[in-house]
């Protein structure tokens, strides 16, 4: 091993007891559970340390290091609580320094050169925890052998689809909607956009006048068809229809008093996932906005910037880390400033924006996560309305 090894101080270190600490690289969103002892090397590496003159730099340095990788990815146990894959109780498997290095430095952790180039590219399917959240979604579906989609709806939904699992979909987002849905779309005409399997749709259909859910998808379609009919109250119906042509389904003719997006808005600023999104949101929204009738109302509902922030601490009192906000490499939720001129520029005007908070049940599934989303919003509500 030649060079310099430099380390990287975007990483903290968290004592877990026994020995052990967490390396958290914020800007990478990578763990490493290594011995304690590994922070002497990480001390030697400050400002830089020659690879070669490593373990005279530090005498008490051993020929192995004790660590692991514990990064994974799950929409909410990982993406949020960053946990760690095993037990850290158990002991870690003694590796070599130089594997022990190299597992460093990909983690981002230390550098072999400075300043350190923060790589989040994905290249190929090796970069497991590279590219956004989406991309890495993909490579979480292929990994576990199921499409996208079908990993999404594994996530939310239990598997009969007709109930949320127990996660701040149903504890923040769908005990919102139950009581904002009963209190502003009673007796509307709503249009649900990016319906998926439709969940919401059919909540909406328990009160509205009548209720359109529409998607791409055609699987989405057919299992929303399955699972909901035309409601309750024969005011349901699934179409399929693409938001960037709306007319090619006679949508251009039709008004709502309500249309809905749910957990979609924000595909329309992903580049990279949804390119046909995010180069025809403008048109999109234009569209949108002429469905709505005169006193109309869109309503959209979508991951609140603060989504999938990383979080530390004890369960009394979380703590987030903001590594990013403007140039988005994890997360795709737009800014206020790309979510409001979006809205501006399709002819709607903002009534207001909710931050919906978290039902304190929830404390009972994850008294650590209740506690930071109790604080930070994971959703938020943008009502607008006819400029």
């Amino acid at each position: 091993m030649t060079g310099k090894l430099f380390f990287v101080p975007t990483t903290l270190i968290l004592p877990l007891g026994q020995g052990l600490v967490r390396l958290f690289q914020a800007a990478h969103r990578r763990n490493v559970v290594a011995d304690v002892s590994v922070v002497a090397l990480l001390n030697a590496s400050v400002g830089g340390v020659d690879a070669e003159e490593i373990k005279s730099a530090w005498s008490g340095l051993p020929e192995k290091l004790r660590l692991a990788d514990a990064t994974e990815f799950t929409l909410w146990e990982s993406a949020y609580g960053n946990p760690d894959f095993f037990d850290p109780s158990n002991a870690l498997e003694a590796i070599p320094f130089d594997a022990a290095v190299d597992l460093l430095c990909e983690s981002g952790i230390l550098s072999r050169q400075w300043p350190p180039f923060y790589d989040h590219h994905k290249r190929g399917f090796g970069d497991r925890f590279k590219g956004n959240f989406y991309e890495q979604i993909g490579t979480e579906a292929l990994f576990n052998r199921v499409t996208p989609p079908e990993w999404w709806t594994g996530q939310k939904f239990e598997p009969s689809l007709t109930e949320l699992r127990p996660t701040p979909y149903k504890y923040i987002e769908a005990d919102f909607l139950s009581d904002y849905v009963a209190s502003e779309m009673a007796d509307a005409d709503v249009l649900d956009i990016g319906c998926g399997t439709g969940f919401f749709t059919n909540l909406i259909a328990e009160q509205a006048r009548s209720a359109v859910g529409l998607d791409y998808n055609e699987n989405y379609l057919a299992a929303a068809n399955n699972l909901w009919g035309n409601g309750r109250k024969g005011n349901l119906s699934f179409v399929s229809g693409d938001i960037i042509d709306l007319d090619t389904r006679g949508f251009a003719q039709r008004k709502f008093d309500v249309v809905t997006i749910i957990d979609t808005f924000l595909f329309l600023f992903n580049e990279r996932y949804q390119k046909p999104l995010s180069d025809n949101r403008l048109r999109i929204m234009k569209n949108i906005s002429s469905m709505l009738a005169e006193q109309g109302r869109l309503v959209i509902v979508d991951p609140h910037p603060l989504w999938l922030t990383p979080w530390i601490g004890e369960d009394a009192a979380m703590v987030g880390i903001l590594t990013e906000y403007r140039h988005k490499r994890f997360k795709v939720s737009p800014t206020l400033e790309e979510a409001t001129g979006l809205l501006y520029s399709s002819g709607l005007r903002i009534r207001r924006i909710l931050e919906p908070d978290i039902n304190p049940a929830f404390a009972e599934i994850s008294r650590a996560a209740y506690t930071f989303m109790r604080e930070f919003p994971q959703w938020w509500v943008i009502e607008c309305e006819l400029a």
